[in-house]
């Protein structure tokens, strides 16, 4: 059976690791628009990976739809250097307790750059700097906004993989 990447990136971010895993796996990769459902049957294992936007991961509700009898492997890309409180937000915000410990998820840093943001997201985002700006007495969190927001963050590597990977190919390994 054939093996494949799935992946939803708006940035790029999501992409390069998707690519990546897909070379260093030798699995097929594809834009989970491309992919029908009917074809789950003829993968053995999938991965799907998604950027994180507002908390959320994208077309993560579909995949888990999808994906509800069948367990995969699943990894989230956002901007943040693996920072726990972050990875178990993005957990919580997109995943029950039940689709945890049914799937296999993997965080994998991306990174954040503002000024790529178009259309309604990039209105929304400019409105609420301003609000922060015009605060007198900014939160930690606040002013680390505000930094990520004038200096992008590039956390691309392809070393992140590495976990994801070896869990792979562990579980290809017969049992001795």
């Amino acid at each position: 059976m054939k093996n494949i990447v799935l992946y939803k990136s708006k940035y790029g971010n999501t992409l390069q690791y998707a690519t990546w895993i897909s070379e260093e796996l030798n699995y097929e990769l594809r834009d989970l628009k491309d992919f029908k459902k009917r074809e789950i049957k003829n993968y053995q294992t999938i991965i799907f990976g998604s950027g994180v936007y507002m908390g959320k991961m994208n077309q993560i509700k579909k995949v888990l739809k999808w994906f509800d009898d069948q367990p995969i492997i699943i990894f989230a890309c956002a901007g943040h250097l693996n920072v726990e409180k972050d990875i178990e937000d993005i957990k919580n915000q997109n995943f029950t307790k039940e689709q945890l410990a049914f799937h296999h998820f993997f965080y994998l840093p991306g990174g954040v750059d503002f000024s790529k943001l178009r259309g309604f997201m990039k209105s929304m985002v400019n409105f609420f700097i301003k609000l922060i700006e015009k605060k007198k007495d900014k939160t930690p969190d606040e002013m680390a906004i505000l930094e990520g927001y004038k200096h992008p963050t590039n956390y691309v590597d392809i070393l992140y993989i590495e976990e994801l990977v070896n869990f792979v190919k562990a579980r290809r390994q017969p049992s001795l």
